[in-house]
């Protein structure tokens, strides 16, 4: 019965677009692996959120650098932080972060552990095939005050291109 309610509920839920809010109530977890504390529908401020679908996976550890690489850059054009969304454990999302070197204090690498915020803004896919389950679109959210203003949607999860930092950064309005 729980399948069939997520399979319901994930057909009504509209994916992001320029104009839309962040609604979703998910914590997504950071630091503690054991509870939720970063909640995406709270932000203040110009702020990215980044999804990718899998943490370790070649396509993402190449996207994620040239956002950690340009932070600087990032916030010089009104970006307080990078949020970087990845339907994995916490343990896993950690790991990463250290094997990526990620240490610019404004990028965040965030777990969505049951996939629950992918979810929430319609930009996940069935990842049976490859990554063994649900997993999130790879797009970039411009999102100012809650709103998004500007998204990135890569039309397959190996490509980045349009998600791309560099793509992302000369687009930033």
């Amino acid at each position: 019965m729980a399948g069939l309610v997520d399979k319901v509920k994930q057909a009504t839920n509209k994916a992001l677009a320029s104009g839309s809010k962040i609604t979703s109530t998910v914590a997504l977890k950071e630091d503690n692996p054991e509870e939720g504390t970063v909640f995406l529908n709270k932000l203040s401020g110009k702020n990215l959120i980044v999804g990718v679908p899998g943490a370790f996976t070649p396509p993402c550890s190449s996207h994620v650098p040239g956002y950690v690489e340009q932070a600087d850059k990032f916030t010089q054009k009104g970006i307080k932080n990078i949020y970087v969304v990845a339907v994995n454990d916490a343990f896993t999302t950690q790991a990463w972060k250290e094997k990526l070197g990620a240490n610019s204090p404004i990028v965040h690498i965030l777990a969505d552990d049951t996939g629950a915020f992918t979810r929430d803004v319609g930009l996940g896919f069935d990842a049976s095939g490859l990554l063994g389950g649900f997993r999130s679109q790879r797009y970039v959210a411009v999102v100012d005050d809650n709103v998004v203003s500007q998204i990135f949607v890569e039309d397959a999860a190996p490509n980045v291109t349009v998600t791309q930092a560099g793509n992302v950064l000369e687009a930033l309005k």
